[in-house]
């Protein structure tokens, strides 16, 4: 210690007690901050997120209901049915069987058409049901929706007797102004009760759905299905969620049974007058600002002591400090730059692999020659996310016809693209068998090789891969057009009106497809000037507006009534200026493919 006197050591004490009580004091004002910010983030963003998203899965099930009610309701052959009396026909096969394939296809559990004019009530079995009347109280919900003057009605309940909860949805068949008719489906929602328990955070968390008179229709905890919320929450709690007229967004703080302060939010949904509620104890949410406090201490003890050391190793050990931090600066600025150029080169060479995959993937996609002859007029909406990407479009002219296809791979970028031209390669091979006009069974062969090449044939093999694909064969005269598809649909607009050909909803190749699914083909007469639209998931999953909902089938819809009547070669940028617009300051989420072609 020769080397220093007292007053150097006062110094030197001095100076590490200044930097110890600085560390504790901006500890404290962090630990302050942090805390605030803390709650203040929970309140406004993890909270409403968090039943933002489970309400957009409750939403979406709504919706895709509502969507199948309406497009029950305004079928034109269901309606004619029932204004003529419900008579033994084609009408009636036709109409008994779109509610036998809503339950067996689309998953319902239920579906049915209840008529005004004959009050029989026919179910998805094909079969009539029986009839209804004024004087059943059981009957009472037909008679209160048809003096509604309302066009949809949803309903979410919960079944002591299944022990399960269904959304119920209504749909209003008119003829002008007179009612004629109620259709309608019902689908179970014990899988959403199974995301309710992914939802959960933490062990003290809660999530219900309660409907305006507080029963709870939804929970993550069994116990709680069919209680009333009062005797979960406290008086006042339950007071605020539900003594207003119309449900708001709302975040509540209080006191639960073990004297805890607990979080909760409300969250309507939109489509139903229902509640989401969200609860958490908030010592779960904060729990480690106590680790940080400790943290904080143990890092200033250990500070104090580093900081004694390096006072004296300083003093004894390095001869000119300042020269050598900056030979140290200059050797990490060294390593920096040679760091940045290897990681510039990789990235150069990276690109470069891409861009090439790009020039690949797009000489199998590109074929205008093929188009020519396929169609009398095309456009293409072809947006991969990443440059290269898993959709593609393909068409492929044959002797009797031509087969027409967009798809969407598993993956994105260059997995993707490989995926394609696995895809597009097989399609190839399928289409030169001698049944391409049959897209059914083109489908069904494809399913087969693609589970094969791919190692998929059993339940844990190396891959799950697969593809959606929309299959369209057109005759070479033009007059007919066969579909089918997996887990994609095809628009058709002729006459001016839109009609939907639904695709079947197992996908190519996966390992849950099985190796012997049956795909189904609609055919269609072709007409003067008839417009095919067909679309991958990109464009229907792309979230934007105001919520970051997903764009959907709805609105695809409108734009094909909106814009369907515009040039051909307009529609494409028509659609994405509208996709644009509502994905707003949203990335893209997914390839983007939209096909539309008249093929006469």
């Amino acid at each position: 210690m020769k080397y220093y006197d007292k007053g150097t050591l006062r110094i030197i004490g001095f100076a590490s007690l200044v930097i110890i009580f600085s560390m504790l004091l901006i500890g404290a004002i962090v630990y302050g901050f942090t805390e605030s910010g803390m709650v203040k983030k929970l309140k406004e963003k993890d909270l409403p997120v968090i039943a933002q998203a489970m309400a957009a899965k409750v939403e979406s099930r709504i919706e895709r209901s509502r969507e199948t009610s309406m497009v029950l309701a305004s079928d034109p052959e269901v309606r004619r049915w029932v204004l003529d009396g419900e008579p033994a026909g084609e009408r009636r096969d036709h109409s008994l069987q779109r509610l036998s394939t809503l339950v067996k296809q689309f998953g319902y559990s239920n579906s049915f058409i209840v008529s005004n004019e004959t009050h029989q009530y026919w179910g998805e079995s094909g079969k009539l049901l029986g009839t209804i009347s004024r004087t059943d109280p059981g009957d009472r919900w037909f008679y209160d929706f048809i003096g509604s003057g309302d066009e949809i009605q949803v309903n979410l309940d919960y079944s002591k007797e299944r022990q399960e909860a269904f959304v119920f949805t209504n749909a209003l068949v008119r003829e002008g102004d007179r009612p004629l008719a109620v259709v309608g489906v019902g689908q179970s929602l014990v899988d959403l009760a199974e995301e309710f328990q992914a939802f959960k955070y933490g062990s003290t968390s809660q999530l219900w759905l309660i409907n305006p008179a507080g029963k709870v229709i939804l929970s993550a905890n069994e116990a709680d299905y069919g209680r009333q919320i009062d005797t979960v929450l406290d008086e006042d709690t339950v007071r605020s969620l539900l003594g207003q007229a119309k449900p708001v967004m709302q975040t509540l703080e209080f006191k639960g049974p073990n004297g805890s302060l607990t979080d909760l939010i409300s969250y309507p949904l939109s489509s139903t007058p229902m509640q989401l509620l969200f609860q958490i104890e908030r010592q779960e949410t904060v729990s480690f600002l106590s680790r940080i406090k400790l943290n904080t201490i143990a890092v200033s003890l250990i500070s104090f002591i580093l900081i004694l050391f390096l006072f004296y190793y300083v003093s004894h050990r390095l001869a000119n400090p300042y020269e050598r931090a900056l030979q140290m600066n200059e050797q990490l600025e060294r390593k920096v730059r040679e760091r940045t150029q290897e990681l510039a080169e990789r990235n150069e060479k990276l690109m470069d692999s891409i861009d090439y995959a790009k020039r690949i993937q797009e000489s199998l996609l590109l074929r205008p020659q093929e188009w020519s002859e396929a169609a009398k007029e095309h456009v293409l909406l072809y947006k991969p996310r990443d440059g290269v990407g898993g959709d593609f479009h393909w068409v492929k002219p044959l002797e009797g016809g031509t087969l027409i296809a967009i798809g969407d791979c598993t993956g994105h970028g260059v997995p993707g693209a490989l995926m394609t031209m696995l895809a597009i390669s097989l399609l190839d091979r399928v289409a030169e068998e001698g049944y391409a006009d049959e897209p059914a069974r083109v489908l069904g062969e494809l399913n087969r090789l693609v589970k094969r090449t791919l190692q998929q044939t059993e339940p844990y093999g190396p891959t799950d891969d697969g593809l959606d694909i929309g299959l369209c064969y057109v005759s070479r005269d033009r007059s007919v057009l066969r579909f089918a598809g997996a887990c994609c649909s095809l628009y058709v607009r002729d006459s001016g009106e839109l009609r939907l050909l639904e695709g079947g909803r197992k996908s190519i190749g996966y390992r849950r497809t099985p190796m012997e699914h049956p795909f189904v083909s609609h055919e269609i007469r072709l007409q003067q000037g008839t417009l095919c639209y067909m679309a991958t998931d990109g464009f229907f999953d792309q979230s934007g507006g105001e919520k970051g909902y997903a764009f959907g089938k709805r609105r695809f819809t409108e734009l094909l009534e909106r814009y369907g009547s515009s040039p051909l070669h307009e529609q494409a940028e028509l659609f994405w200026s509208e996709l644009e617009a509502y994905r707003g300051d949203e990335t893209q989420r997914d390839d983007i493919t939209l096909l539309a072609f008249q093929a006469s």
